[in-house]
């Protein structure tokens, strides 16, 4: 698994995003890491994200998600690269 960091900002584009925008969710279910380059990722550090998605969480869990995420990030800081967010979101579920 990558261990790089994802920019706060990119963080909630992607969330924002996953959470209501049908082809960018297509795009990245086909392939998070160019989708997450084209957000401003780290290209260098995204070699195992290309692997399509077997599932990726509702969008009602994204928008739910947003405001967890954006609370932790507030707390902890950077966030890891989240190239697994298949359905259930199960580092969320608190």
């Amino acid at each position: 698994m990558s261990r790089s960091v994802l920019p706060p900002e990119i963080v909630q584009v992607l969330l924002k995003r996953l959470s209501s925008d049908d082809a960018f969710r297509a795009a990245f279910a086909a392939d998070p890491a160019d989708v997450l380059i084209s957000l401003g990722a780290d290209a260098g550090s995204l070699s195992a994200c290309h692997t399509p998605l077997a599932s990726l969480g509702g969008k009602e869990e994204f928008a739910r998600a947003a405001a967890q995420i954006a609370g932790r990030l507030e707390v902890a800081g950077p966030f890891n690269v989240p190239f697994m967010f298949e359905s259930g979101l199960k580092g969320l579920q608190d």
